[in-house]
């Protein structure tokens, strides 16, 4: 979790009383079904969303406020906790499904599809879809590879919420969200040798787990590809509505799983982007300028409408 992300945390946890409309409910006083529109699918990050550093809370809302009232779908997606992207979603007033750690998770309000998928457990007023393995797991596994290796190693599961919120530069608060992990394992190399780094990714891997390393932590996991999380959501919403766009925005150039999993990848460039490296990879990538939430509901229909 970024600092950035952490001033979202920084607020009371609570749900906001407004209630948004579901994908398949009905107009109001009529029994029959919405028509059929095209339904924009934007996946995003918080950081993302958040702007520049001295972007307000108010003006991100009122900018998703503007894209949910014409029926665009705001999806988070990141390598925040369910609990993290919980108040996230209550300060931004979000309704929509997320997607938790890196795409271990996804979270599907009870209700929010006519018909929910048939392999998704109930918990906490969502239907779940997991694609890792449960953390438990992850973190035992993570010791037991570091230990037959003789590699030392600080995870979250053997720290105090006072250790993590010393280590990341938390609020105790934010740190209790940061240590409620499902399915990815944050931690540390006690060396800085690039060597054992490796050999430590390599025991992972072929113990069957994944290793990525975000901001200042190594993680480690049991998903396979965190963009299946997309493509599964991306099936839902085609089958309640059939004709879906789904834009990916990120401030990242490096994000290019969420990218390439999207019909539309768009891109909002930072000073150090390298916008025709950027292209190379993904060459159906809207590049943009615009910063802060302001402009963020412009960038995304700009990118809509020239399709």
């Amino acid at each position: 979790m970024s600092l950035d992300t952490a001033v979202w945390l920084s607020r009371p946890l609570g749900w906001n009383s407004t209630v948004r409309a579901r994908p398949h409910e009905t107009w109001p006083g009529n029994s029959l079904p919405r028509p059929a529109v095209r339904q924009i699918v934007v996946f995003t990050d918080p950081d993302t969303l958040r702007g520049g550093r001295h972007s307000s809370l108010t003006e991100t809302r009122e900018a998703l406020d503007d894209l949910t009232d014409r029926g665009v779908a705001v999806v988070l997606w990141g390598n925040e906790t369910r609990a993290e992207m919980e108040l996230v979603r209550a300060d931004l007033d979000l309704g929509d499904p997320f997607v938790s750690e890196s795409g271990g998770g996804l979270f599907l309000p009870v209700d929010y599809f006519a018909e929910a998928p048939a392999h998704a457990r109930a918990f906490a007023g969502y239907d779940v879809l997991d694609f890792g393995r449960p953390y438990a797991v992850v973190a035992a596994a993570l010791h037991a590879v570091a230990n037959k290796l003789k590699i030392e190693v600080a995870g979250f599961s053997g720290m105090s919420v006072q250790d993590v919120a010393d280590d990341c530069g938390l609020s105790l608060a934010q740190a209790r969200l940061a240590t409620l992990r499902e399915y990815d394992e944050p931690f540390r190399l006690m060396t800085e040798n690039p060597a054992v780094q490796g050999r430590l990714f390599e025991g992972l891997r072929r113990a069957g787990f994944r290793c990525f390393t975000h901001e200042a932590h190594h993680h480690v996991t049991g998903v396979p590809d965190k963009t299946e999380s997309i493509r599964t959501l991306t099936r839902l919403y085609r089958r309640q509505f059939h004709d879906v766009l789904t834009v990916g925005l990120a401030r990242d150039p490096d994000e290019l799983g969420l990218l390439q999993a999207v019909d539309v990848p768009v891109v909002i460039l930072g000073e150090s982007a390298n916008a025709a490296r950027l292209l190379r990879k993904i060459p159906t990538a809207r590049l943009t300028d615009d910063d802060g939430p302001r402009a963020l509901g412009k960038t995304i229909w700009d990118a809509v409408h020239a399709e």
